[in-house]
């Protein structure tokens, strides 16, 4: 299956830091900017595969800005990018009792931040074609007697379960379970292994 490129949404109070983090991304995909969370508001829709949110973007907990991107339609994976990588979002200051953390925590380093893209960027594209899987298995369900829609919606069917082995095999058990989870299902306990410097946990402190 040939790699597909993904739209990303960096958002972060110093502009230049942002762009350099954008510039590290653009190998791999589209890339908008925002500099302040009216903005990152403002450059989301359904197009959107990824969002990274610097910590420092917002006064305060990050969590509010988190919670509304997920609260909105528009159903995109969420990194935070911080000067210290090995924390839990928790420990950035996101509010425990809300239900809402970042799908990612990353430091500030472009070649840590492009690898957590990706991987995120991966989840979200494994998203969308269980989505589209279920779309088209309930159009399958519903139709009786016209054999030829039949047989095209066999052979769609087909193909996406192909796709999302492979998808499946790139992606470890946790993530793929996790990637089909809505954004109000996804939790900390379930991510353990996501959170760091690269999509398989943290390994060593970068700060910038």
């Amino acid at each position: 299956m040939a790699s597909e490129r993904h739209l990303v949404v960096v958002a972060g109070v110093d502009p230049a830091a942002t762009d350099a983090l954008a510039s590290a991304l653009r190998d791999d995909g589209t890339v908008r900017t925002a500099y302040s969370a009216e903005a990152l508001r403002e450059s989301l829709d359904p197009e959107v595969d990824v969002v990274l949110v610097d910590v420092d973007l917002v006064d305060g907990p990050i969590d509010p800005l988190v919670a509304d991107v997920r609260t909105r339609e528009f159903d995109c994976q969420v990194g935070i990018s911080t000067p210290k990588p090995n924390r839990t979002a928790a420990d950035t200051g996101t509010a425990a009792d809300t239900g809402t953390i970042a799908d990612a925590v990353v430091g500030r380093d472009p070649a840590a931040v492009r690898e957590t893209v990706q991987w995120l960027a991966a989840r979200a594209r494994y998203r969308a074609r269980l989505e589209e899987f279920y779309d088209l298995a309930e159009r399958r369900a519903a139709l009786t007697d016209d054999e030829g829609a039949l047989d095209r919606l066999d052979r769609q069917l087909d193909r996406l379960r192909r796709d999302l082995g492979e998808m499946f095999d790139g992606l470890d058990d946790v993530s793929a379970f996790d990637a089909a989870l809505a954004p109000a299902e996804r939790g900390l306990d379930a991510r353990k292994g996501g959170c760091g410097d690269s999509p398989s946990g943290p390994t060593e402190s970068d700060e910038t």
